[in-house]
């Protein structure tokens, strides 16, 4: 790989591609108005990659300039996977580098590592990840995503509200529900726990507020008695024409425990990670006046 080395106000900017596109983006980069403030230079070089589309590898000072929209698109389509099963290279780097994570070989080993579990890595290293206050275009991306820990809580305070009835109807089939509804008053929710036996319980949608229905799903799940469920099956399996043995009632029982839990748990993550991404519109942020971005 070709590069090529500026110094700018006493500062090196490298930049790393083929011959054509760095010396193409060379002068790109030199009619940019650096200032030698490290900070400041970066939110400039980082606006320059997305506003300009580069595509040089660019390192201020020894360290990368990271893209905010490449890097903020990536993260979120990996969130809403919750999978860690198409990481790409370069969301690999950007975890191994500007959030700190040792903990791998290589790619491969990264993926096996978390179990290719984007929600494990989230809880175990990038809610808990830092950047230094001078690599401010990993703070800002940090800070649109929601990591580190100057940022990460404020995922839990987010106004779920914002999220509407049809989305928030989306996200639950997302989590492997089937929803229906027959009037303005309840959902249906219904899932197949076991082959030839599903699952359905009403949610209660009168208020049209996502976080009253949340709580609705919450308070069933938490209400939901495994020993009355199975005791009242069992009274009513003779009515059945292929009654269930009492262990398979009972297997079944645990099944919808089990699949009620992960709803939760599911549910409120999607909410809130959707009710976040409406609220910090990329204009936002590139707009806030936390950053200065003038040159």
């Amino acid at each position: 790989m070709n590069n090529i080395r500026l110094e700018i106000k006493d500062k090196y900017i490298t930049l790393y591609g083929s011959n054509a596109i760095i010396q193409k983006e060379k002068a790109i980069i030199e009619n940019l108005g650096l200032t030698g403030d490290e900070y400041k230079d970066r939110l400039i070089i980082q606006k320059c990659i997305d506003d300009k589309k580069l595509k040089s590898d660019i390192l201020y000072c020894g360290n990368t300039v990271y893209p905010f929209s490449k890097i903020v698109k990536a993260y979120r389509k990996l969130q809403k996977s919750d999978s860690l099963e198409n990481l790409t290279k370069e969301m690999y780097n950007f975890f191994t580098n500007a959030c700190g994570d040792i903990a791998h070989y290589d790619i491969g080993g990264f993926k096996a590592y978390y179990n290719y579990n984007f929600r494990q890595l989230e809880s175990e290293i990038l809610q808990n990840c830092w950047t230094p206050s001078w690599h401010s275009d990993v703070d800002r991306i940090f800070k649109e995503l929601k990591i580190d820990r100057d940022y990460f809580h404020e995922r839990e305070l987010v106004n779920i509200d914002s999220i509407s009835l049809n989305k928030l109807k989306n996200i639950i089939e997302d989590c492997g529900w089937k929803v229906t509804s027959n009037n303005d008053i309840f959902l249906k929710l219904e899932r197949n726990i076991t082959y030839g036996n599903s699952f359905s319980f009403d949610v209660n949608i009168s208020s049209n507020k996502a976080s009253n229905i949340i709580n609705e799903i919450q308070n069933y799940t938490n209400s939901f008695d495994k020993n009355e469920y199975v005791e009242q099956a069992v009274k009513n399996r003779n009515d059945m024409e292929n009654p269930p043995t009492i262990k398979e009632i009972v297997v079944f029982t645990d099944n919808i425990g089990s699949m009620l839990n992960k709803l939760n748990t599911d549910l409120i993550y999607k909410a809130r990670i959707e009710a976040q991404e409406k609220h910090d519109t990329l204009d936002e942020i590139i707009n806030n006046d936390d950053y200065d971005y003038d040159y």
